[in-house]
């Protein structure tokens, strides 16, 4: 009777909620990466700039989150994308992309601007204000300023903030006149853009924080590690594309030298030996003349 009455069920859901379903499910299977974004607060008009601007690369498609959840879902247990379902909050839309994660996450970071505070907007991070003169004449706002946490005061006829002074925290809501405020101030704490909740490649699902890296640190790092990978080659001899010329080079410097201190008379290294027997005799001939000095030195004063 259970099965009967899913049947049943099943023959009464819409045919485009069926393509919905089908379209994503597709889509997961013929790209690489998929992922989840949020674009809460996006504006439609920015949002259709955005897409038109990664448009080539990064294929986007809005779906009710119901029908995303239930293409997510019906993926087999083995497949990672599956667990995208999890994502699935808010106001979303689905990325499909043959760019790897990294490439990705850097794309949609690229969209987002600076915005000024809403009332009742969430804080990302602290925001402050900093000492100095403002654009405001003297009056009214100066007590508005006060009473919503900024310390203002008139100065040279001029309304100023006193001193560098952190306005609200991360995580704090915004007052609508705290937001309103640091609007006129021109300072925009928000960000506007498409912000990756998480997205998967293959077998692995990342995170925005797996994806967030310092390009330049990350190049320093792999400068260091070729570095140290070359001076290890080196020490012990293995030849490489990129260590063979300075091994040679090496090994004729270090058979050059054992030809002279041993020495073996071969015609490359002559110069070298006859040299090194020149700058001997020299060295012996100043230390005998200096012994010679100084015994002629004893010998006089032994006379006087």
């Amino acid at each position: 009777m259970l099965e009967a009455k899913r049947v049943h069920h099943s023959t009464h859901i819409p045919q485009w909620k069926k393509d919905a379903i089908k379209e994503i499910v597709d889509n997961v299977h013929s790209h690489k990466v998929t992922g989840i974004v949020d674009v809460r607060g996006v504006p439609a008009d920015a949002l259709q700039k955005m897409r038109q601007k990664l448009r080539g690369t990064v294929k986007m498609k809005m779906v009710r989150n119901t029908l995303t959840t239930i293409a997510l879902e019906s993926l087999p247990a083995e497949e990672k994308a599956r667990e995208l379902s999890r994502y699935v909050d808010g106001q979303i839309v689905l990325v499909y992309t043959n760019a790897n994660p990294f490439k990705l996450y850097k794309l949609l970071e690229a969209t987002k601007t600076k915005a000024p505070a809403k009332g009742g907007d969430i804080a990302t991070a602290d925001v402050s204000v900093t000492k100095g003169p403002t654009s405001f004449k003297p009056g009214p706002i100066v007590g508005e300023m006060q009473q919503a946490g900024i310390p203002a005061g008139i100065e040279g006829g001029k309304v100023v903030i006193k001193e560098n002074k952190v306005v609200i925290r991360k995580g704090e809501k915004f007052s609508p006149k705290l937001a309103e405020l640091l609007g006129r101030l021109e300072i925009f704490p928000m960000e506007i853009g498409l912000n990756l909740k998480a997205v998967v490649e293959g077998h692995t699902l990342y995170m925005p924080s797996d994806l967030s890296i310092d390009e330049g640190q990350l190049r320093d790092m792999f400068s260091k590690a070729a570095g140290h990978a070359f001076n290890l080659s080196m020490e012990a001899g293995i030849a490489t594309k990129d260590t063979i010329v300075p091994l040679i080079q090496k090994a004729v410097m270090e058979s050059k030298a054992l030809a002279v201190n041993a020495p073996i008379f071969e015609k490359d290294v002559m110069d070298m030996i006859l040299s090194k027997a020149e700058a001997e005799m020299l060295s012996v001939a100043k230390e005998a003349k200096a012994k010679n000095a100084d015994a002629l030195d004893e010998e006089l004063k032994s006379k006087v």
